[in-house]
């Protein structure tokens, strides 16, 4: 996201902030943005340095009306995970390694309950990037946006595939990618992991799937291996052009 953008045709979706600097960057260059964060050791840091910017607002999800009414040029900070239906769970805390997730390299951390809502809930408009970083559960926030994907236009996803944690929800690549594929999107590798064992270079899901094999009792092996997908939509057209988009 290296162009300027203005209008509500800018739409980003942010799910899994961490530190927030992909969610603020946007802000900067005139996105609107949606954000998700459901940490307790997150949050208060993002919400002081939303609070500290004119076009960035907290939401609080018990005393506003859904899906959200969005006001232009203006950004939104939702402190709750995102995922297929509503919820309380438990949050592992670990960092950049926060998961819902559970498995065993996070069974001793610390664990809060946190709320999880579907995007399909929040946002019923066109979106111009959903990024999605969350440890693992990311097929289950992907299936909470299922309204979004078939009724409006994500003209592109960012997203992290971690086949260990996936693992433990029995989803796959396999299962992962067609889900893109059912909505009229094609994905792509970003060759983000440069661990000589995880790259894959090939084109074809299941010669990816042999490499990333997911299942828990290859932890020895695949537990470091993660990849960022770009998957593309190439079924829908994104409403109008913003400045400098190809």
């Amino acid at each position: 996201m290296n162009k300027n953008a203005t209008g509500t045709r800018s739409l980003v979706i942010d799910v899994g902030l961490f530190s927030g600097e992909e969610f603020f960057y946007a802000i900067k260059h005139g996105f609107e943005v949606v954000g998700f964060e459901p940490s307790p050791e997150s949050f208060p840091k993002l919400e002081k340095m939303c609070n500290a910017q004119p076009t960035c607002n907290v939401v609080d999800l018990d005393n506003v009306s859904l899906p959200l009414q969005r006001e232009a040029g203006q950004s939104y900070l939702i402190n709750a995970a995102a995922g297929n239906k509503p919820a309380v769970m438990q949050l592992m805390l670990s960092g950049p390694a926060t998961s819902l997730t559970a498995n065993h390299r996070l069974k001793d951390q610390n664990k809060v309950d946190v709320k999880v809502v579907r995007i399909d809930d929040i946002i019923r408009d066109d979106v111009y990037i959903l990024k999605v970083d969350t440890q693992g559960f990311d097929q289950f926030v992907l299936e909470g946006a299922s309204e979004l994907l078939k009724n409006h236009v994500v003209r592109q996803v960012i997203v992290e595939v971690d086949p260990y944690n996936m693992g433990f929800h029995n989803h796959t690549v396999q299962s992962f990618l067609d889900l893109f594929q059912d909505n009229g999107m094609v994905c792509f590798q970003t060759h983000s992991d440069t661990h000589g064992n995880c790259q894959y270079f090939g084109e074809s899901v299941k010669g990816f799937e042999k490499v990333f094999d997911g299942a828990p009792h290859k932890y020895k092996r695949w537990a470091e291996c993660f990849e960022d997908f770009l998957c593309l939509n190439v079924e829908k057209e994104y409403p109008g052009k913003m400045p400098g988009m190809m």
